[in-house]
């Protein structure tokens, strides 16, 4: 579903992710543990793009949603006249890709050097191959925020449809356009975006909320709008950042339990949390980041019972009970 390449992010001279790579399988569980500040919730919006790695790739159910990262690619490293040049002066292909790399010398926007034709065409048909755009990509993942992110000028009815009406409106409009037969109207579209809505409500127990605005619901009543708000677009893959984090202690336990519905109904996810009974419970694969870094990376019982890293040793130690 999700091949992170050796992402980096910084900001400014704050290096936050430095080369963090991981995968995520269909139907799978991923949960991200470690201290504030460690860059758990830099690596998931990474995922979406709602932060752009400085450097790396992502790709999701194999498209490439980011730029092509040259450095991930020896065959384009091999046609940049850098190596070319490297290698004439009697460097080893090894020695010389390490080199480039190390030295972060194909990087144009630092050195101001074109590579070449056959550099820039390699890079461009990577590309043009692999490329998805990322709002189609966005489409496919749904994202849970720490403070809920609703419209608080919409009802919770209207916060649920306002995606899937936008978007089936332009699909309809894209498909008039190509002169496509279409039997469905926007009337339709809206229609289909209020039952689906209503049924979710009712699925969570707030079918009778749907009118009201988000200001009067409870924390835990928000952030339960806020996941099937997600829901309601039907991604491949649910990205949680903290989504218990902003609420009181009584509200934790409803939002955790429709996770975990969630999650036992085969959904894709990704789960940034400091929950960690919550996390060994409905985990697959847990990462324990620190400094940037997977420093810790297995199953619930591996990463819990039996920790190798030193950090996430004195982290448990700490947090659990």
């Amino acid at each position: 579903m999700l091949d992170i390449k050796n992402i980096y992010k910084n900001f400014g001279d704050n290096h936050v992710l430095k080369g963090v790579s991981t995968t995520v399988e269909k139907g799978e569980v991923l949960t991200i543990i470690g201290v504030s500040g460690s860059g758990k919730s830099t690596l998931l919006r990474c995922m979406n793009l709602l932060e752009e790695p400085t450097f790396g790739e992502v790709w999701m159910e194999g498209k490439l949603m980011t730029p092509v990262d040259p450095y991930l690619h020896f065959d384009v490293i091999r046609a940049s006249n850098t190596y070319k040049s490297l290698v004439a002066e009697g460097m080893g292909d090894e020695e010389a890709i390490e080199k480039i790399k190390a030295e972060d010398l194909l990087k144009e926007k630092h050195h101001g050097r074109a590579e070449g034709a056959e550099y820039a065409a390699l890079m461009k048909k990577i590309y043009d191959e692999n490329h998805i755009d990322i709002n189609l990509g966005r489409q496919k993942m749904g994202m849970v925020f720490q403070n809920f992110n609703l419209f608080n000028n919409k009802t919770v009815k209207e916060n649920i449809t306002l995606a899937p009406v936008k978007i089936g409106k332009q699909r309809l409009k894209d498909a008039k356009k190509r002169g496509e037969t279409v039997t469905k109207t926007a009337a339709d579209i809206e229609a289909e975006a209020d039952k689906k809505a209503m049924a979710l409500l009712e699925r969570i127990g707030l079918q009778e909320k749907a009118n009201v605005y988000p200001s009067t619901l409870s924390g835990g009543q928000r952030q339960r709008v806020a996941i099937i708000r997600a829901l309601a677009m039907e991604p491949d893959v649910m990205l949680f950042d903290e989504p218990t984090s902003a609420l009181d202690p009584e509200m934790v336990g409803e939002v955790l339990d429709l996770i975990k519905d969630l999650v036992k109904s085969g959904m894709t996810s990704v789960i940034v949390t400091h929950e960690m009974g919550f996390a060994k419970e409905v985990s697959d694969r847990v990462i324990f980041m620190h400094d940037g870094v997977i420093a810790e990376e297995g199953t619930p019982d591996e990463v819990f019972n039996h920790p190798q890293n030193p950090r996430c040793k004195d982290f448990l130690s700490k947090v659990l009970y």
